[in-house]
């Protein structure tokens, strides 16, 4: 009988033919974790039980692709529309360069869980995860090397009468800037930044100790990061300093945020959508319908024309173009504008 290593390796080796079929998003009930457009109208969606929805035409028609897998799918990274890495559950990774017909199974030398993704190139990549993972590419995914938390982050006192220490911190969202300016948010309020693309990071200072699960450069300068206790941290100057931003909204937990030329957008728990036409200075609530008060969207992405996805619950989809948010899949028939 062979040994569990030698079945694992034959398992990360084995790449997938993935029978695209035609979906209906009502026909989507299981979560969805993680969305990208690489252009205005090729894109992913990925969640539970591996599943991954494709787009070639800015979300109007979706194909359901297989990776050969039924766990969880927590991130997608689009680099072109042919090339995108999705990864989730138990360290695993997978990457294809056509379109999504074939899905390859990666060794990242990693079997932690990974919540974020990003490729600001082809060749680079980085993602993290629980416990102080990360996993970084230079050459397109061929070879991974595994990092963690940096031993000389300052944890703020609540983490350390609890026994937990830098390498126990789950991080949670990264953000490119630029290819070589890459930040990373977790528990604790922390945030850290590379200047070498990935490969070394030290630590930002923060006003909160609360966890942050999302994060966003527009460029090298200007970046938001959102969290739990309705936080949202702002910088102008590459994460020198970071300050809050006033919100209406309490007691909610904020999950990602995107920010494109004048259009903002956070998303998070209990339905909770926020907007900003000012280029993320300001923000206002969105109303939406009070059935989603039930529903969490996690992940929402632009594309470079301002068209976009938000994801969540029960199969929960969102378009976003100029004229607002429309609700798509699950039995959707609303939209606000």
């Amino acid at each position: 009988m062979p040994a569990p290593r030698q079945i694992w390796l034959a398992l990360v080796l084995l790449a997938t033919q993935a029978g695209a079929a035609p979906i209906a998003l009502r026909e989507v009930r299981q979560g969805l974790f993680g969305a990208c457009f690489a252009t205005d109208r090729d894109g992913w969606m990925v969640g539970e039980l591996g599943r991954i929805l494709h787009t070639t035409d800015g979300g109007a028609t979706w194909e359901r692709q297989d990776a050969g897998t039924k766990r969880p799918f927590l991130a997608v990274a689009c680099v072109d529309a042919r090339t995108a890495w999705i990864a989730g559950k138990e360290g695993s990774v997978y990457g294809t360069t056509d379109g999504g017909t074939t899905w390859t199974a990666a060794t990242t030398g990693s079997s932690r869980h990974l919540f974020a993704l990003a490729f600001p190139t082809r060749e680079r990549g980085h993602g993290v995860g629980d416990f102080g993972t990360m996993v970084h590419t230079e050459d397109a995914g061929r070879e991974w090397a595994v990092a963690h938390v940096p031993s000389e982050v300052e944890l703020p006192e609540s983490a350390l009468d609890a026994g937990v220490d830098p390498g126990d911190v789950n991080l949670y969202a990264l953000s490119y800037g630029d290819p070589d300016h890459l930040w990373v948010v977790g528990e604790f309020g922390i945030i850290m930044v590379s200047e070498d693309g990935g490969r070394t990071f030290h630590q930002q200072k923060t006003p909160v100790e609360s966890t942050l699960f999302g994060v966003h450069f527009a460029d090298a300068q200007r970046g938001w990061a959102v969290g739990i206790d309705a936080v949202i941290l702002r910088t102008e100057d590459g994460g020198a300093t970071w300050g809050l931003q006033a919100t209406r909204v309490q007691q909610r937990s904020f999950y990602d945020v995107f920010v494109r030329d004048t259009r903002g957008w956070v998303v998070g728990d209990a339905g909770t959508v926020l907007t900003s036409a000012d280029g993320g200075s300001t923000w206002t609530v969105e109303p939406l319908p009070i059935e989603l008060a039930a529903r969490w969207i996690r992940s929402i992405w632009l594309a470079p024309g301002g068209r976009g996805l938000a994801v969540g619950a029960d199969g929960l989809v969102f378009t976003i173009d100029g004229g607002g948010l429309h609700r798509l899949g699950a039995g959707a028939s609303e939209t606000r504008s």
